[in-house]
């Protein structure tokens, strides 16, 4: 038997208060591919610089419209516990069966106002869901919606905020699982942590190895596989939501809790748009570059018992885009992918390129595959 995560996303730093939450309930529900009967939640702090003080938590079962199965979890016995800043922390262990197939529900409540610093999210329908709600609802009652304080500008006036989906506290949800169970990790940066590609993956993944595999993501929005977190001159700052060099994070942000089967890595892109798009640079990362660092995650993947995949990078040209990039993206963009596409390192590929291409307009997304900025693939082109 070993652990196995039934839900995991990455815990994004932000290096400051972004948000905060008062007298709510956080309730994230998702889907469990695998039957166990302990289940253990690992609770974050890691990039905070508050104390973070949860009041009650529970965990239950979606069968819509109830949740069910209600049970407590607990913290050395006691239903609440403080987390001071960088403390992460695994609840007790707790008695409760789960089978592939059944929605699992997390309910964190807070009662008196709690600045928050780091969250985990994503965008995509299809897969978790999250709701925030009036009160202390740990009972599995319904309650009036209360979307958590969003207090950083720039999340506010991201044009993709109206489709977030931010929760806080904790990162991973495990199982005590058989030990032939396989897990596969999805790792990139913002394709993979807006969740519309993954949500169909793990879709098709569930439905043909039912009860046999588990999905995670670790994606992490603007992660760069070469270099770490972008310097935007306009801002005068380091961007560190973005997280550290893919290069770098990778062992632990995949491997530190699961044994991971294979990895689905899909990054690359904002090595080449964010020096000349953010940082004013005549010139993308090189090709040679990016390619040295995937030849990293191969080794450390190999060397953790996985097989790892890689999707080639996908277009992102752009009308609004000065003319001289789009030429200088797709020199580097081109010889990346003709160096994954010989697959002599890895273990196969998917070629993210070829299928999501404007086949009249070369460099650019199919218009009808991204979100409206030519970038990141929507539900259909997940």
């Amino acid at each position: 038997m070993k652990w196995v995560s039934i839900f995991k996303y990455m815990s994004i730093e932000y290096g400051e208060n972004i948000a905060f939450a008062m007298d709510q309930t956080q309730r994230v529900s998702f889907e469990s591919n695998i039957d166990g009967d302990r289940v253990r939640i690992r609770f974050t702090n890691r990039f905070g610089g508050h104390n973070l003080r949860i009041d009650k938590v529970t965990i239950g079962k979606e069968k819509s419209p109830y949740i069910t199965d209600i049970k407590d979890i607990t913290f050395d016995g006691e239903k609440s516990v403080i987390l001071e800043p960088g403390e992460e922390l695994f609840c007790d262990e707790i008695s409760f069966e789960v089978w592939a197939g059944e929605r699992i529900v997390v309910s964190i409540y807070f009662k008196d106002r709690q600045d928050i610093d780091n969250v985990c999210c994503f965008w995509a329908d299809g897969g978790a869901r999250v709701n925030w709600l009036l009160g202390d609802v740990t009972n599995g009652y319904d309650a009036d919606r209360a979307p958590v304080a969003v207090t950083a500008p720039y999340i506010k006036d991201d044009p993709n905020f109206n489709t977030l989906r931010m929760f806080a506290v904790f990162d991973a949800v495990q199982v005590m699982a058989a030990d032939e169970t396989k897990v596969i990790a999805a790792f990139g940066d913002s394709i993979t942590h807006m969740s519309y590609y993954t949500n169909a993956l793990q879709r098709r993944l569930y439905d043909s190895s039912f009860g046999r595999v588990s999905f995670i993501n670790c994606g992490i929005g603007g992660n760069r596989v070469a270099d770490d977190v972008t310097f935007v001159p306009e801002a005068g700052k380091r961007l560190i939501f973005f997280g550290e060099a893919g290069a770098k994070r990778f062992e632990r942000d995949v491997f530190d809790l699961d044994e991971v089967d294979a990895v689905m890595v899909l990054e690359g892109i904002n090595d080449i748009m964010h020096p000349v798009q953010l940082e004013g640079k005549d010139m993308p990362t090189s090709a040679e570059t990016i390619i040295d660092s995937y030849k990293k995650l191969i080794a450390c993947a190999h060397e953790n018992g996985a097989e790892v995949f890689f999707g080639t990078i996908t277009p992102s040209g752009n009308e609004d885009y000065p003319k001289e990039w789009l030429p200088k993206f797709e020199a580097v963009r081109g010889e990346v992918n003709n160096w994954i596409r010989k697959g002599e390192q890895i273990d196969g590929f998917f070629d993210f390129d070829k299928e999501l291409a404007d086949a009249e307009k070369p460099g650019f997304m199919g218009s009808v595959y991204h979100i409206g900025d030519g970038l990141h693939p929507g539900s259909r082109g997940g």
